[in-house]
């Protein structure tokens, strides 16, 4: 297995993956999102591929300069996603991402990373707490439609 610091070449494969882990949205969506992630630098891309070449995951990071839950310094690196496909999980892929993530927002000034889940989404929960996060909010988001007030 190889990480790498994505670049304009991967764009297909990261597009792909991301497609994978959100499927609700659209391709010509993510295609932007990466394709402008990439250009800007406002987005970093870690790419993990096989032995054979083919990619198996992703990590997508920012940097954070407004609010973070949890964080005491700013800019806080934030992962924003990370992904393996299923025939590559449980090899320590996703644990490997998170780690030249890590490195490069170390490298870039960051002294904490930040990261995300569902509720219900407990794999994930106890995907991250193994990898050393520790938990720090849990809430609920509401929304209320003000078009059709009264």
């Amino acid at each position: 297995m190889k990480i790498a610091y994505a670049s304009q070449s991967d764009q297909t494969a990261l597009v792909q993956l991301m497609h994978q882990l959100w499927p609700d949205a659209p391709i010509d969506e993510l295609q932007m999102e990466v394709k402008l992630g990439l250009a800007s630098k406002k987005m970093h891309y870690f790419i993990a591929s096989s032995d054979t070449g083919g990619a198996i995951g992703f990590c997508q990071l920012s940097f954070r300069y407004d609010y973070v839950p949890g964080s005491s310094a700013s800019p806080t690196a934030y992962v924003e996603g990370v992904y393996v496909i299923e025939s590559a999980r449980h090899q320590s892929v996703a644990s490997h991402l998170i780690e030249a993530a890590s490195i490069f927002a170390t490298r870039n000034g960051c002294i904490e990373l930040a990261s995300d889940t569902e509720l219900e989404n407990k794999d994930s929960q106890q995907f991250h707490k193994k990898i050393g996060f520790k938990e720090v909010e849990r809430i609920v988001t509401y929304i209320k439609n003000l078009s059709h007030e009264s």
